[in-house]
């Protein structure tokens, strides 16, 4: 019933100059839209349309992405979050995108293009990106197993996240030959040209972005309150929005910043001497690779993504401890007692860090992958 009415409605809808179709989550502040922008400059003289297909709770990188060039950006989310509306919209957006030779549609973070995708046509070219692997909670990966068969190409972030996918495919038997179909190109970051943090007491601990189950910022709470009670030489600095996760009394002793723009985010790296993170799963966060560009070490849990370029004792401080909540906040309290009693060794792993930044996130790299990868020609696999 719903090829019966949209298709002619999509007949008649006027067909766009541009092979490039891009479906995202949101527009709000993240470090995984921060790599959407940084996509789509890779490629600002083509013309594209992008579509965002859930509701963005802030609208910090919207005029970002709206004043990319030659791009064309829409809200749909409306069209998604409403069942009846979304068995329409699928259908019209893939007839839609079907009329255009040569297309890609490439997407990431949007469940609508996993539905989207039994419509699309051999001749399309299907690309998701994935962020990270979620490790049994049913996240985007599952999604993407799903529908293995329809999607050209898989890109992740860091290499961890790339083998778990593999891992996952022999898990589910899926045909060794997709593998091929894996690849990774991870993000990269502006660096300056020299690094001058002033290291000193007190330390500024930063941590900034969401927070829900896979930040943990109940734990990062749990050690500031610590610090507060033995008043160590320590601040705790937020931005983002974990206002509500953090108690009355972190607050009072922290300063908060909120929802923070990209000139902000750079004064605050600049100012911060290590980015804290407690998170129960990552690829390898944007926040640790724009921290280091500054000088700042991270101390974060030794998760797989992130143990991809960070070696403890080396240009990080790693918390070994994952699972064991309890353990995991000694172990970090712990770490930061270190930091504030060694100032030599704090300065060494802070100028450690820019360097490893310096050689390993160049964005110029990363734009230049990716400005490749979608300019490449397209033919349709089997």
């Amino acid at each position: 019933m719903a090829v019966l009415f949209l298709y002619p409605i999509v007949i008649l809808k006027k067909k766009k100059n541009t092979r490039y179709f891009f479906l995202f989550d949101r527009y709000e502040l993240g470090g995984a839209q921060r790599v959407h922008v940084d996509i789509l400059q890779s490629i600002k003289e083509q013309n594209k349309q992008v579509y965002f297909t859930r509701f963005s709770r802030n609208m910090l990188l919207k005029d970002e992405f709206y004043a990319i060039p030659h791009t064309t950006c829409n809200d749909i989310h409306l069209w998604c979050d409403n069942l009846i509306f979304r068995i329409f919209s699928v259908h019209y957006f893939a007839f839609y995108i079907n009329r255009h030779q040569d297309a890609q549609v490439f997407s990431s973070n949007s469940t609508f293009f996993y539905d989207m995708l039994p419509f699309l046509s051999r001749h399309i070219k299907k690309t998701e990106l994935l962020h990270n692997f979620t490790y049994g909670k049913k996240g985007m990966e599952f999604f993407g197993l799903g529908n293995y068969n329809y999607l050209n190409m898989r890109l992740c972030v860091d290499y961890a996240t790339a083998q778990n996918i593999k891992n996952q495919y022999q898990q589910y038997g899926v045909p060794a030959t997709y593998e091929n179909r894996i690849r990774v190109i991870e993000p990269g970051v502006n660096i300056p040209s020299t690094n001058n943090k002033e290291i000193a007491l007190p330390l500024n601990l930063f941590y900034a972005g969401r927070g829900g189950p896979q930040k943990r910022i109940h734990l990062l709470n749990k050690v500031a309150e610590l610090c507060i009670e033995e008043q160590l030489p320590v601040k705790f600095n937020f931005a983002g929005t974990v206002d509500d996760e953090l108690s009355e009394t972190v607050k009072q002793h922290s300063n908060l910043y909120g929802q923070v723009d990209k000139s902000k985010m750079i004064e605050l790296y600049k100012q911060a001497h290590a980015i804290v993170m407690t998170s129960a799963f990552e690829g390898f966060p944007m926040l640790v690779k724009e921290g280091m560009a500054y000088g700042c070490i991270p101390l974060v849990t030794a998760l797989e993504g992130n143990k991809t370029h960070l070696a403890d004792n080396e240009n990080s401080i790693l918390i070994t401890e994952i699972t064991d909540e309890d353990l995991l906040v000694k172990q970090c309290l712990h770490k930061i007692k270190y930091m504030a009693a060694n100032m030599g060794e704090t300065k060494r792993l802070s100028v450690n860090a820019y360097n490893y930044a310096k050689q390993h996130f160049d964005r110029n790299n990363f734009i230049k992958s990716y400005r490749d990868f979608l300019l490449q020609p397209f033919s349709a696999q089997n």
